[in-house]
């Protein structure tokens, strides 16, 4: 892995994240790259509650970058606090006016990034204005995968991961991705097939995904089948069931999560997820 993104507003829950994945970076043999988006004039929240002052939502770039250097000086304390030898994380920052998904593919795209990290949004007006209504759009432009970090979560020991998928073939890069990264963070790998029907969506489809985890031999990749309408709630109820560390999400940029997963049930379980979530692109190479 190269580079990881996080993306910050400098909320609690941001920082969170950031410290979060700072503790993973040396395993993951990764540099951070900061990244913040400004905004130079002012700008008013979608709010019918009274008068808003435009001032109070002005983030300059100048103390953007101050406050992304004083993030820099936190992670490095983070990650010289971790023991051993080997390879030593780099942070480095950037910060941007305008839109955050309009931004986000140039910067992954330069900096060769592998691996774009959010805090999850709090539901105040501010936070939702600046940071956690992009959420959704930072998924439809992100290239790479995005971990979504909740603000308990705090991923200090990752045994377990599900990958939560319908059975289409994009399925298989994600089970590459997951395996390799279950190799260097050392968790297991559990794909389970989604369906809201209780008989077999496509046999072809799911025989070639259960052929790739048997041709690849991983022991600590497994497999199985649940079925249910409501699919936020069933996953949520089994990813406690099975002790699962983290849920994983395989994302269509251009219509979104396939039949099964709409953009309001992803919506969902992007706001109700007390896991950290990783959300897979399908055009992912």
């Amino acid at each position: 892995m190269k580079t990881i993104l996080v993306l910050s507003d400098f909320s609690e829950n941001a920082g969170h994240a950031a410290k979060t994945i700072a503790r993973h970076a040396k395993s993951l043999s990764a540099d951070i790259l900061l990244y913040n988006t400004y905004y130079d004039h002012p700008i008013l929240p979608d709010y019918s509650g009274g008068p808003w002052v435009a001032e109070a939502f002005v983030l300059s770039k100048s103390k953007s970058e101050t406050q992304l250097g004083e993030l820099t000086i936190q992670l490095t304390q983070v990650i010289a606090e971790l023991a051993g030898d080997g390879f030593k994380p780099q942070i480095s920052f950037l910060c941007g006016e305008g839109a955050l998904g309009k931004n986000i593919a140039a910067v992954i795209a330069e900096n060769d990034v592998e691996l774009v990290v959010i805090g999850n949004s709090t539901d105040s007006t501010i936070d939702h204005l600046i940071f956690g209504s992009d959420t959704m759009d930072v998924l439809d432009h992100a290239p790479c995968p995005v971990l979504i970090i909740p603000p308990k979560a705090e991923m200090l020991h990752l045994k377990k991961v599900t990958l939560a998928t319908a059975f289409e073939l994009s399925a298989i890069n994600a089970i590459n991705y997951l395996g390799n990264l279950g190799q260097k963070l050392n968790f297991e790998l559990e794909v389970v097939h989604v369906s809201v029907f209780e008989e077999k969506d496509d046999p072809v489809k799911e025989k070639a995904i259960q052929n790739h985890i048997n041709a690849i031999k991983q022991a600590d990749v497994t497999y199985k089948q649940i079925w249910g309408k409501d699919v936020v709630k069933r996953l949520n109820r089994l990813c406690a069931e099975n002790g699962s560390d983290m849920l994983a999400l395989i994302h269509h940029q251009h219509g979104f999560f396939s039949t099964i997963f709409s953009k309001s049930a992803t919506a969902a379980v992007v706001a109700g997820s007390n896991i950290p979530l990783m959300v897979i692109p399908s055009e992912m190479e």
